[in-house]
């Protein structure tokens, strides 16, 4: 019982930490739109970047989204992670941002993992 209820709430903080993070993403694409031209993104990308987020972080809070639709979530969430890094090394940003991105990566990875696993029935 006390094992089921630590798998719960590690499950709740890592998904909290997922949709805060990728909320928070999409506040900063939005607000921000200097910088991400300064990566080399038009601003109609930003947009269209901003939209999923929030439509990803939506499916992630809906109790009845399918187990396959949350999957292709995650999926997209670590592409558009693994993309900032990869504009953030190419854009010759200081090694701080590039370091911040890179952790935030690291994390979003480990909680995708250990979310998916339970979505899926295995923790």
């Amino acid at each position: 019982m006390e094992q089921t209820k630590t798998n719960n709430s590690l499950y709740r903080v890592a998904k909290g930490f997922i949709i805060f993070f990728i909320l928070f993403s999409a506040y900063y694409s939005y607000s921000h739109a200097g910088d991400l031209a300064k990566l080399g993104f038009p601003d109609y990308f930003r947009i269209e970047l901003v939209c999923a987020k929030i439509l990803g972080a939506a499916a992630l809070l809906l109790p009845f989204t399918p187990n396959r639709v949350k999957e292709w979530v995650y999926a997209g969430f670590v592409i558009a992670m693994v993309s900032a890094l990869v504009a953030h090394i190419s854009s010759g940003e200081p090694a701080g941002k590039i370091a911040f991105v890179s952790v935030d990566l690291v994390l979003i990875l480990l909680s995708i993992r250990y979310v998916s696993a339970r979505d899926r029935g295995r923790v």
